[in-house]
C-alpha cells in the first residue's frame, strides 16, 4: 500500500495510457517508434529539472533560456553556412557559452526572488521569449546584417520562420544509424542522454549534489553551516540551463528544422509535466522519476487523440485532454505538495507542543 501511495501518480497515468492504447487502435511498434522519437527529444529538458528541484527552488520553468540560447547558436551557424561536423561543433560550443552567461543571468534573478522561484522562472521564460523573439525579427537585417541573405524574409528585415536544418540533421543520421518499421533513425541522440544523465549522476553525488541537498533541505541551516547557498543555487541553475540547450539541439536535430520564433515555447511546461507524471514533486525529483514519466506521459500524449476519436468520433476530445494532462499535472502535484508541507508543518508544531 505504501508504494501505491507514494506512486499513485504514475500508476494512474500508466492504468489510463493502458485504456487510451487500447482504443486507439494502434500497433505497438507504431506508439514504441513514436515514444522514441519524443524520448530523444524532450530527456534532458526533463533531466535538466532535477537539481533545481533538489536545491530547493521547485519546477525551473526557465529551462526555455536554454532552449533558446540553442536556437540563436543554430540560426548563427546557418549564417556562417556551416557545413560537417564543424556546424556541430559550433552549435554545441556557441550554445554551452550562451547558456553558461544567460543561465548565469537567471540564477542571479532567482536568488533575489527566493520563495517564489517557479513563478519567477515562468516570468523570466516569457521575457526571454520576448526579447529572442524581438532580435530575430526586428534586429536582423537592421542592425544585424547576415552573411546568408537566404536565411531573411523578402523584405530583408526579420528571420524567416522555418529555417532548413539539415546540415544539422545529416550529422545525426550519420552516427548510429537504425531502421525501424521502415524508418531511418539514429542511436546518436541516446548515446547523448546517456553521457549527460552519467554527468548528472555523477553531479547528484559530488560535491555540489550534497550542497544542493543540503541548500534544498533547510537553507537557513545550509548558510548557518557556511555553505554559500547562492553561489550552489546558481550552478544548479547554470546546469539546468546547458542541459536544456543540449536538448534543443537534439530536437532540432531530429527534426531537420527550426521553428525560429515557437521552437522553444511549451517546452518547460511538458518537462515538468513530465517529471511530476513520473512521481517527483516540487520539493524532491530522482532521475527514475523522469526516465518513467517521459515515457509515461508521451504515450498518452500519442495515444489520446485516436481514443478519443474511436470512442467519442471526436479526435478533439483527446487534445482537451492533453491541455488538461499537461498543465493539470503541474497544478495538481504543486496543490498536493503545498498539502503535504502544511501537515508536515503541523506534525512538527504538534511534537514541539508535546
Amino acid at each position: 500500500m505504501k508504494f501505491v501511495k507514494n506512486n499513485i501518480v504514475p500508476i494512474g497515468i500508466f492504468i489510463l495510457t493502458v485504456i487510451a492504447f487500447h482504443f486507439s487502435g494502434m500497433s505497438l511498434n507504431y506508439l514504441s517508434a513514436e515514444v522514441y522519437t519524443r524520448f530523444i527529444r524532450n530527456m534532458l529538458f526533463t533531466l535538466a529539472l532535477i537539481l533545481p528541484v533538489t536545491c530547493g527552488m521547485g519546477i525551473n520553468f526557465a529551462i526555455i533560456v536554454g532552449a533558446i540560447s540553442a536556437q540563436m547558436a543554430v540560426v548563427f551557424a546557418l549564417d556562417l553556412n556551416l557545413t560537417g561536423i564543424w556546424v556541430l561543433v559550433f552549435v554545441v560550443g556557441v550554445s554551452v557559452l550562451l547558456s553558461v552567461i544567460f543561465g548565469a543571468l537567471v540564477a542571479l534573478l532567482l536568488n533575489k526572488a527566493r520563495g517564489n522561484e517557479m513563478i519567477v522562472s515562468i516570468m523570466i521564460g516569457q521575457l526571454s521569449s520576448v526579447i529572442y523573439q524581438f532580435i530575430f525579427m526586428v534586429a536582423y537585417g537592421t542592425v544585424i546584417h547576415p552573411l546568408n541573405k537566404e536565411i531573411l524574409l523578402e523584405r530583408g528585415i526579420g528571420v524567416r520562420s522555418m529555417l532548413d536544418a539539415k546540415n544539422i540533421s545529416e550529422v545525426f543520421e550519420e552516427i548510429l544509424p537504425f531502421q525501424f518499421e521502415g524508418k531511418h533513425y539514429t542511436l546518436f541522440p541516446v548515446l547523448i542522454i546517456l553521457v549527460f544523465s552519467l554527468i548528472l549522476f555523477y553531479l547528484q553525488r559530488a560535491k555540489i549534489g550534497v550542497l544542493a541537498k543540503a541548500v534544498g533541505s533547510n537553507l537557513n541551516h545550509a548558510n548557518t553551516l557556511g555553505i554559500q547557498s547562492n553561489r550552489v543555487r546558481s550552478i544548479c541553475i547554470i546546469i539546468s540551463t546547458v542541459f536544456a540547450a543540449m536538448s534543443q539541439i537534439i530536437l532540432i536535430g531530429d527534426f531537420g528544422t527550426i521553428n525560429v520564433y515557437t521552437g522553444h515555447l511549451g517546452l518547460d511546461t511538458f518537462a515538468a509535466a513530465a517529471i511530476l507524471v513520473g512521481g517527483a514533486s516540487i520539493k524532491e525529483a530522482k532521475m527514475r522519476n523522469c526516465f518513467v514519466g517521459v515515457i509515461l506521459f508521451h504515450a498518452l500524449f500519442i495515444t489520446s487523440p485516436m481514443a478519443g476519436q474511436n470512442l467519442f468520433n471526436n479526435p478533439s476530445v483527446g487534445e482537451y485532454f492533453r491541455s488538461f494532462l499537461a498543465y493539470g499535472v503541474i497544478v495538481i502535484a504543486i496543490i498536493m505538495n503545498l498539502r503535504k508541507e502544511k501537515m508536515e508543518k503541523e506534525r512538527i508544531l504538534r511534537e514541539t507542543l508535546k
